[in-house]
């Protein structure tokens, strides 16, 4: 029985169990399942005819969650099955393709930023400048605070290395102050600018492209003091930070990092090099990661070398209790949470006309519960989707079995499934060489049947190359190899 070890093309192609390619293959406790389709979220759900370039799903003290979106000059807010433009009164924000919008919550004020305006606050309605607040690319909250990066200032210009914090428990008042702990300064100890910032405990984590300061708030007179972190690593975007709430996971410029508030861990050994060889150089700060509490999934969506467009069309998944990748293709603009509002019995009839209607929705999706989390993506097409809509068509390709000096006969391959397929087909490749030059067996795919798929090839090396299509699971590989004799 071969054990599956997870999507990691940089290790040899001999590694027992290593899977050498995967598309929409997700890693589980159990082993790796086919990712989620997209459905709907909502029946009318295209966000905008601009492109989102930028979304967030805050709650507010009384527990009540809003979802804004920032698409070209607009704040868009979900409103139960509508979306409601919650743009300022005064008009339309500044744009542009890399102008981001970022959000965090503040009590029960949502702020935004996106470099080119006032940072912007809103309780339950329209959005409204900040008087006085700094125009910046980054806003995170903690320990009392607004914290403000990458300063675009009325008098000094574009500041990409300052830091401002607001008046403690005053997401309003910006003026630098000692006395209510309102203060900026700038990270002049390393190149570059701020590229991203996020609160880890009472502390906060800023990140350039080759170093990371990890700052306190100690009072006056120094009010935030910053500690660089040994090394030259930093992040490649705001968004390819990932706080899994007790540590940070980020894409530095040459690898995957674990941070807990010590010494940054590498991570990425299993597919750093895949990864590096295969994003667009370009677009590499429009890296954006999610996390998935209840499945224990990091999700980091990049543009891939391939694409002809900055759209993200490509994902790397990283389970963070088994440490172990997959990998899905998808073409999206933004991934966020979604919270359901729930459906009862009674309202079934309503949103659904029979209960052919609604198969591709598991029982147990979170969407059916109140406050159900579920991950969700706007998409290229600027429509809000759930990834809850069943397995995509999957495909798992192994490492090469055998070795140089034995010939074997390849008799059969048994997964061993926790959920089955609805169908599979299995393509065989070999050689009699060293192995490196496999050669597909030229026979018809085998088909999976009675829990098994039949072929019979002679050769030194053998690989399998496994196509699925519905909800699946797997976690090892029963491979039936005969020893033939060698020479």
């Amino acid at each position: 029985m071969m054990t599956l070890k997870g999507f990691a093309p940089d290790l040899p192609p001999m590694t027992e169990g290593v899977i050498t390619d995967c598309e929409n293959i997700v890693p589980t406790e159990k082993g790796y399942k086919a990712a989620e389709k997209l459905v709907p979220a909502i029946e009318n759900n295209k966000v905008s005819d601009e492109k989102v370039i930028g979304a967030a799903l805050v709650t507010r003290l009384d527990n009540v969650s809003r979802l804004i979106v920032g698409a070209g000059g607009k704040l868009i807010e979900l409103r139960g099955d509508s979306w409601v433009d919650q743009t300022r009164d005064s008009g339309d924000y500044s744009s542009g393709a890399e102008n981001r919008w970022r959000f965090v919550q503040f009590g029960n004020d949502t702020l935004a930023a996106n470099q080119l305006d006032v940072i912007q606050y809103s309780r339950d309605n329209k959005f409204e400048d900040i008087p006085g607040a700094p125009k910046a690319r980054i806003i995170e909250a903690v320990s009392g605070f607004v914290m403000a990066f990458g300063i675009v200032d009325e008098a000094e210009g574009d500041m990409p290395d300052m830091w401002w914090c607001s008046a403690l428990y005053n997401h309003l008042d910006w003026k630098p102050d000692v006395a209510k702990n309102s203060a900026n300064g700038r990270l002049i100890d390393s190149p570059g600018e701020i590229r991203a910032a996020k609160k880890l405990g009472n502390s906060i984590v800023a990140y350039k492209e080759k170093s990371m300061y990890l700052g306190h708030f100690v009072g006056p007179p120094v009010i935030w003091q910053w500690q660089q972190i040994p090394g030259e690593i930093g992040a490649v975007s705001h968004e390819s930070v990932v706080s899994i709430d007790t540590a940070h996971l980020f894409i530095s410029s040459d690898d995957f990092w674990y941070f807990d508030g010590s010494r940054p861990v590498s991570i990425g050994a299993p597919v750093r090099r895949w990864f590096f060889e295969n994003r667009s150089p370009e677009f590499a700060h429009h890296t954006t990661g999610y996390y998935d509490r209840i499945n224990g999934l990091v999700y980091w969506y990049f543009v891939n070398k391939n694409s002809d467009s900055r759209t993200l069309n490509d994902c790397l998944v990283y389970n963070v209790i088994t440490r172990t990748w997959g990998r899905i293709l998808r073409s999206i603009n933004a991934v966020v949470e979604f919270k359901s509002s729930g459906v009862t019995y009674d309202q079934l009839g309503d949103l659904y006309s029979t209960f052919d209607d609604f198969t591709g929705i598991s029982y147990k999706s979170p969407r059916w519960f109140y406050r159900g989390s579920v991950t969700a993506v706007i998409d290229s097409q600027n429509r809000l989707m759930l990834a809850d809509g069943g397995g995509m068509d999957s495909k798992i390709t192994t490492g090469i079995i055998g070795d140089d000096t034995y010939y074997t006969t390849l008799k059969r391959v048994r997964p061993r499934f926790s959920v089955n397929p609805r169908t599979g087909l299995m393509v065989t490749s070999h050689s009699s060489g060293s192995g490196l030059n496999m050669q597909e067996s030229g026979n018809a795919p085998a088909v999976l049947h009675d829990g098994k798929f039949d072929t019979l090839r002679s050769a030194r090396w053998h690989k399998m190359m496994f196509s699925f299509t519905g909800n699946m699971e797997i976690s090892a590989l029963d491979v039936d190899l005969i020893r033939n004799g060698y020479r």
